[in-house]
């Protein structure tokens, strides 16, 4: 029998065409980068200008079924000409764009939350500005990986921003990221992530830029996790087509928990956790090399028959690796080098030094992400000494004349 194929569209689908292959099926792509290590295990489809090409790239492409990963959550309407369009692509193993409108409004969020009693941070929309006064963050409303997103002050106050924004009250604590996957109303909890807090190393081009996570961590509170589940659950009563990967971005402090943001999709700490667990989350039948089987599954199907439990369902900690994912980004406008003979088709359940490899000759703007590198450990301690070695070995890779 044939594998299942599953078409993926996105910003950047490699991390996400490399679960589908750990889950036993056959990835389809479209974004905007094509990179190297893509293009070696999934058929790309091009893409003619992303995001709004899109439905036109992908009409013609045949699967049994597809999902979207950032940032197409701020697009329903292109996601919806998908579906219209992509006859043969079968079914949304995911949110439906009708959903989104109520997931991705930063107002509808901190008022639902602060109706279940859940703290929520403040948000103000740009009609009505708080005071610039440092304490709050002005964000785009299309947000994804904290792009555009600058501290409110006095100097920001004189700058126009160029899209539509609001302003979402500073948290403190500590960032990170936690995974559940809905199938008809069930919950079920996959696992947690730590952000990395803009490492020099990355040289991002904003405090705020999406650098990578680690993970799984262990040090959530019981009370912590049940209030996570408890967002969930309620954004499960007032959407129903919630469905499929829900990441939720989040802040803590001891058993304090501020929501950042709700990403109803497939999220890049995904596959931290899959590496780590050596276990698919797409698929509940797939541990390290085992195939899945869709027809099993319906919108990804449950990963057990419990609605919830807050503690992760995995191996015990103790027994499990860490991984990190860090990004790369460009300091300055360069051409990217020649590195294909450090990345090959390997085994998705491998570890690369190195990931989103771009096309040797690719023009890499300044602020843009060049490559992820990835590690793992025992520990924490170990990983980032391991990390280190890997990020000493990529930058030299990089500096050399492409």
């Amino acid at each position: 029998m044939s594998k299942r194929r599953i078409l993926i569209v996105g910003g950047s689908t490699r991390a996400a065409a490399d679960s589908v292959r750990r889950a036993g099926w056959e990835p389809v792509c479209a974004d905007l980068f094509a990179d190297l290590d893509l293009r070696m295990t999934a058929e790309v489809i091009p893409v003619q200008n992303y995001p709004n090409s899109l439905p036109d790239d992908v009409a013609h492409v045949r699967a049994d079924g597809w999902f979207y990963c950032g940032a197409l959550e701020n697009s329903p309407k292109i996601l919806e000409q998908i579906s219209k369009k992509g006859n043969f692509i079968g079914p949304l193993l995911g949110t439906s764009p009708d959903g989104l409108g109520a997931l991705r409004n930063p107002e509808w969020l901190a008022k639902t939350l602060s109706e279940i009693g859940l703290k929520a941070l403040s948000v103000a929309n740009q009609s009505s500005p708080p005071v610039p006064n440092g304490t709050w963050l002005q964000k785009p409303l299309a947000s994804a990986g904290g792009r555009m997103i600058r501290i409110w002050n006095e100097i920001a106050a004189q700058v126009p921003f160029p899209e539509p924004h609001y302003f979402q009250q500073i948290a403190g604590g500590i960032g990170a990221s936690v995974i559940f996957r809905v199938d008809g109303g069930t919950i079920n909890w996959l696992g947690s992530a730590r952000e990395l807090e803009a490492p020099t190393e990355s040289a991002p081009p904003t405090a705020f830029s999406y650098c990578g996570s680690f993970g799984p961590i262990d040090d959530l509170s019981v009370t912590v996790k049940e209030k996570l589940r408890m967002i969930v659950q309620t954004l499960v009563e007032h959407v129903p087509s919630l469905e499929g990967f829900v990441g939720l971005d989040f802040r803590f402090d001891g058993d304090e928990v501020c929501i950042v943001e709700v990403n109803p999709r497939y999220t890049a700490s995904i596959e931290v956790l899959e590496l780590s667990l050596g276990r698919s989350l797409l698929s509940p039948h797939v541990n390290a090399g085992g195939p899945g089987d869709l027809s099993r599954t319906s919108a990804f199907e449950s990963l057990s028959t419990s609605r919830f439990t807050p503690q992760i369902n995995c191996e015990n900690l103790n027994e499990t690796r860490i991984v990190a994912k860090q990004i790369l980004y460009a300091s300055e406008s360069f051409v990217a080098p020649d590195l294909r003979q450090f990345v090959s088709a390997s085994d998705p359940w491998t570890i690369p030094m190195m990931a989103d490899v771009p096309v040797p000759g690719t023009f890499v703007e300044r602020g843009w992400p060049i490559c992820t590198v990835l590690a793992s450990a025992e520990n924490r301690s170990s990983l980032e000494t391991r990390m280190k070695e890997r990020l000493r070995i990529v930058w030299d890779l990089l500096r050399k004349p492409a």
